[in-house]
């Protein structure tokens, strides 16, 4: 065998993913709680390209939460007796906000 032909048979076919199926995927994933396997068989597409579409995704999403945090600024302190403390829980799934609880304690 020439080193063309050794070349050509390690070269891997892509799939090309349309918008509308990553949509369905990011979906069925992160709202809908499949498995990523699960997910990309009811779409039709290849695992390996499911799993590719959501860690860049998880990545964009984490980098998107760092430079947020970032821009707020060093940390102060502030005096502790003059205001109430409270507890805010965010629940996010795929960077949008599913539910937000405040809990003021007196």
């Amino acid at each position: 065998m020439s080193q063309k032909t050794i070349n050509n048979e390690r070269v891997r076919q892509y799939q090309k993913v349309h918008l509308t199926q990553k949509q369905q995927l990011l979906h069925l994933v992160f709202k809908k709680q499949y498995s990523i396997k699960s997910a990309s068989m009811i779409i039709n597409i290849k695992y390996a390209t499911a799993k590719s579409i959501i860690s860049k995704i998880r990545k964009s999403k984490i980098k998107q939460y760092t430079s947020l945090n970032k821009k707020s600024g060093q940390c102060y302190f502030k005096k502790v007796e003059f205001f109430k403390t409270q507890l805010k829980i965010k629940s996010l799934v795929a960077g949008s906000l599913i539910n937000e609880c405040t809990y003021y304690l007196y």
